[in-house]
């Protein structure tokens, strides 16, 4: 259903979930597009397409269907980030483009964080499906074993796959895998593509005190991926870029009546920085290690 809301200018105040803090007081790219997905919720809020209402009295369900975030200043712990959202009025297929600007306070004064745009649907969510009978062997971090068809997809690639039961909750609307899920698989998939390579997040960080950083992390969903199907994430690393960033492609698919459907689409920049204490860090080149192992070579 095309949303009908004029052109309108929010501003949210937020600050990162303390959850997001994992690596010293710095904040993930997953948390910072947290902020982002909030600050749009709230712009629908305040021109009046509440959510909550939205559903319960119409049957209408708010869909993020696309989100592109560029960062260009961390953010930390207990930051208070303030948000504007500028929305113009739908597209042609009814979705609405909203665009962001993120901005913290710092010692020299405010700056530029996060800008992003996101798209958002507000319809029907899909009648209910029946599922056949899915492996109930895929649960927690699921298995790098790929599906027969995924690997024909992959093979000669420089790339992973990840197979992975979805549980309900990474969903919403009591049926189909939600924005934030996407985010988090794509968190998730990064990390497991890492480890399989060698070069996992902690040995890293311990042997280097090495972090990955990401400029820019985008997904764009495709098809409803339904609670407890088994989802095939594909990733692999795109481009590098002058020793110092690589560029990534996820892609997300179920399979049904035997043939691989996709249902998301993302892609996210790394590089790497290494922390110096508690409070600061430096970007770093990728060595000869790092630059084989994001190649595909040997681990």
């Amino acid at each position: 259903m095309a949303t009908t809301m004029p052109a309108a200018r929010t501003e949210v105040i937020g600050r990162p979930r303390f959850e997001g803090s994992n690596i010293c007081t710095w904040i993930g790219f997953k948390h910072v597009m947290y902020l982002i997905e909030e600050a749009v919720l709230d712009h629908l809020r305040q021109v009046g397409s509440v959510p909550r209402r939205l559903y319960e009295e119409q049957g209408l369900g708010v869909e993020i269907v696309e989100s592109d975030a560029r960062i260009a200043s961390a953010l930390h712990m207990d930051d208070e980030v303030r948000t504007e959202v500028t929305a113009g009025a739908p597209d042609a297929d009814g979705t609405l483009l909203l665009r962001t600007r993120s901005f913290v306070d710092r010692p020299k004064g405010t700056v530029r964080a996060v800008t992003a745009t996101v798209r958002v649907a507000i319809r029907e969510p899909g009648p209910a499906a029946t599922l056949p009978p899915q492996p109930a062997s895929l649960v927690g971090r699921g298995s790098l074993a790929p599906d027969p068809d995924v690997a024909k997809l992959i093979e000669g690639t420089n790339a992973v796959a990840w197979r992975w039961r979805i549980p309900y909750f990474y969903c919403h609307f009591s049926r189909h895998i939600q924005h934030s899920g996407y985010l988090r698989v794509m968190e998730e998939v990064v990390d497991l593509f890492l480890a399989e390579r060698g070069i996992s997040i902690r040995s890293y960080l311990d042997e280097r005190g090495w972090i990955p950083v990401v400029p820019r992390a985008s997904v764009r969903i495709i098809e409803d991926a339904l609670m407890e199907e088994e989802l095939h994430t594909v990733y692999s690393v795109e481009e590098i870029y002058k020793d110092f960033t690589y560029t990534s492609r996820m892609d997300c698919y179920v399979k049904r009546d035997g043939r691989l459907v996709p249902t998301a689409t993302g892609r996210i920049t790394h590089g790497y920085a290494k922390v110096l204490n508690r409070a600061d860090w430096e970007l770093v080149p990728f060595d000869a290690r790092t630059l084989t192992a994001l190649s595909g070579g040997a681990k």
